[in-house]
């Protein structure tokens, strides 16, 4: 949420008006406010950056000051726009980016929790990325970790009882380990809320859809989809049923583990099983194994397919500082992602 809230920040209207004192908050108010704040978010990103590609106490510590220097930009800032008059502000454009300076989210905390709340969510994400587990075969083996080890269990094995103590093993080594931070995190979260005049955390998130009646439209696209997803779900969970037994239900939800992904989130890795024709499934990883694509070579023709619909390719910046595989002289999480560190330059 927050990053979606410095995009639009970054786009700067022609003219602001309001009275302040008989002074008016125009572009060049906001203009210098948004340049500093895509400053320190720039910092930020890189130091975020640092961190996640090298887990260490130091980078986290870097990280924690930087994030605590821009939670103090984001309260001057809410105090700089806070002492003009907004009221009479027609323009709905203006009247949202001056919303988006007075909406502190959890940098209303002081900054004691608000580092302590920041050094929570860093210390999940390590426990996340770095917990081990036993192998199902070898269990005084215990060096399996998300990416790939675990990742790939789930999406090549046809081993019901594996795949089952691989799911239970995964969460016995993070659930237990976040319980506390998590409670933590939450408690601090809705506090925040609180401060800004919400009833909790989730009341707060729904802002980011900038409509009164999200709620009901999602209750009313669920209706819709509903008949749609329990046909595809009985689908699913028939062809389930003729590789695993009678340890699916006819009735029941399928048990997560047997979807094909850790987190029971997508389903290409069953798509051999539950394909209605199973002879046109072409497996686009041993044909590029066979090709001897690279990770490099893979991005590449990505970038490729994306320039083909008149996209701009990636800058060299890209290719020199992007991490594409695992290092194994030090503790990283290593989950895809894209990074924008926000100076219009640099994406990795």
């Amino acid at each position: 949420m927050f990053i979606s809230r410095i995009f639009l920040l970054l786009l700067v209207p022609s003219c602001l008006r309001a009275s302040k004192s008989g002074q008016l908050l125009n572009y060049d108010v906001l203009y210098e406010l948004n340049m500093k704040l895509q400053g320190l978010v720039h910092q930020q990103k890189l130091a975020a950056w640092d961190y996640e590609t090298n887990l260490t106490d130091f980078n986290l510590e870097r990280k924690l000051n930087v994030d605590l220097k821009l939670a103090s930009f984001q309260k001057e800032a809410h105090l700089n726009i806070s002492r003009y008059q907004l009221n009479s502000i027609s323009d709905i454009n203006i009247q949202r980016e001056s919303q988006l300076y007075l909406q502190l989210e959890e940098e209303v905390l002081s900054p004691q929790k608000y580092r302590r709340l920041k050094q929570i969510i860093s210390e999940m994400i390590t426990i996340y990325s770095t917990a081990k587990i036993c192998h199902y075969n070898n269990p005084s083996k215990c060096d399996l970790v998300l990416q790939p080890d675990i990742e790939d269990i789930f999406s090549e094995s046809s081993s019901e009882a594996e795949l089952a103590y691989t799911w239970i093993q995964r969460r016995n080594a993070v659930g237990p380990k976040c319980r506390n931070l998590f409670q933590e995190y939450v408690q601090l979260t809705n506090e925040a809320a609180r401060m800004n005049g919400f009833a909790d955390a989730s009341e707060y998130y729904l802002l980011e859809y900038t409509d009164e009646c999200i709620k009901e439209k999602l209750k009313h696209y669920n209706r819709r989809l509903r008949p749609l997803y329990e046909q595809l779900h009985a689908y699913i969970r028939s062809k389930l049923r003729k590789k695993y037994g009678n340890c699916i239900s006819e009735t029941a939800p399928i048990p997560a583990h047997l979807l094909g992904d850790i987190s029971a989130q997508k389903w290409g890795g069953i798509g051999p099983i539950t394909l209605p024709y199973p002879e046109a499934f072409e497996d686009l990883s041993e044909n590029l194994k066979k090709q001897a694509y690279t990770i490099t070579d893979i991005a590449r023709l990505a970038e490729d397919f994306h320039r083909s619909l008149n996209l701009s390719k990636m800058p060299h910046s890209f290719w020199e500082k992007s991490i594409f595989t695992k290092s194994s002289d030090r503790t990283m999480t290593c989950h895809p992602s894209v990074w924008d560190f926000c100076d219009g330059q640099d994406f990795r």
